[in-house]
């Protein structure tokens, strides 16, 4: 009987050492899989997460070291000139009217710039019809620079290129509008006219600028433009006083010969 207890101990023994083993086994395995798991998201967030700050710079345009790029408005305008198949020739001047001749083509051969879809149709078709004609005005001599900027017929062209350049830079209708602004702030220097439109995700002065909160248009409803405004935001840590960030030029401003004006920008607010 005492040798039966003995072998029976034994033997629950056993299955209990096997199960102990089998469970360590399992667990172990398990362990190994979540890790592995685990180390696969971690490295698709990576990836996402890399994408979204190469995203981010495109869009505000901000560098490594956080700041634009020195150069940042000569590289923009070279891209601009070639993405308009317009080469200057060797040794000459583009004449000026050939460059508003090119950009009233490239406006009439895309669509109108919509942003969101709350924008007005009709309303954002009108408006790029009327910078066509402009600029085809412009290129013919039948519209004065200088009276159409004061009167506020350039602020939509304006307008639509700065937006353009800072949140879609990809998108066909930039080189458009990016011609035409070069071409019309090539136009106002030979007439001695500084056109001052200060680039959305830039800092400006109240010095400078007229502030507005007003949020006329619901930029802050298109998420490309919130997130490079919040990413844009984040760097903008220590602020001089009134210092702001801009977030869409409404209105540009001038200074020339026969007086000056500030631009109107709207900038970040708690609405946001």
């Amino acid at each position: 009987m005492a040798v039966i207890g003995i072998e029976f101990t034994s033997a629950i023994a056993q299955v209990i050492f096997i199960v102990l083993l089998a469970a360590i086994v399992g667990t172990a395995l398990w362990l190994i899989r979540r890790l592995r798991q685990t180390e696969a998201q971690l490295e698709s967030v990576r990836r996402e997460s890399s994408k979204l700050r190469n995203e981010i710079a495109n869009i505000t345009g901000w560098t490594t070291n956080g700041r634009l790029p020195e150069d940042w408005q000569e590289r923009l305008r070279n891209e601009k000139t070639v993405a308009g198949s317009l080469p200057p020739p060797v040794g000459a001047d583009v004449p000026g009217e050939l460059v508003l001749m090119a950009a009233h083509h490239a406006l009439a051969s895309i669509e109108p710039p919509h942003f969101a879809s709350s924008d007005s149709v009709e309303e954002v078709s009108r408006a790029h019809q009327r910078n066509i004609e402009l600029i085809e005005g412009l290129a013919t001599e039948r519209i004065d620079p200088v009276p159409a900027l004061a009167n506020g017929d350039m602020d939509k062209l304006l307008c639509f290129w700065r937006r353009l350049e800072a949140y879609f830079p990809d998108r066909v209708e930039t080189d458009a509008y990016g011609l035409a602004a070069y071409a019309v702030l090539d136009l106002f220097k030979r007439r001695q006219v500084q056109v001052i439109a200060p680039r959305p995700l830039s800092v400006e002065s109240v010095k400078n600028c007229v502030f507005t909160t007003e949020d006329s248009e619901k930029l802050r409803d298109i998420s490309r433009i919130r997130t490079a405004a919040f990413a844009a935001s984040s760097r903008f840590t220590n602020p001089k006083g009134g210092e702001e960030l801009v977030i869409d030029c409404e209105r540009p401003g001038w200074n020339g010969p026969n007086g000056r004006k500030s631009p109107r920008i709207l900038i970040l607010d708690r609405s946001w």
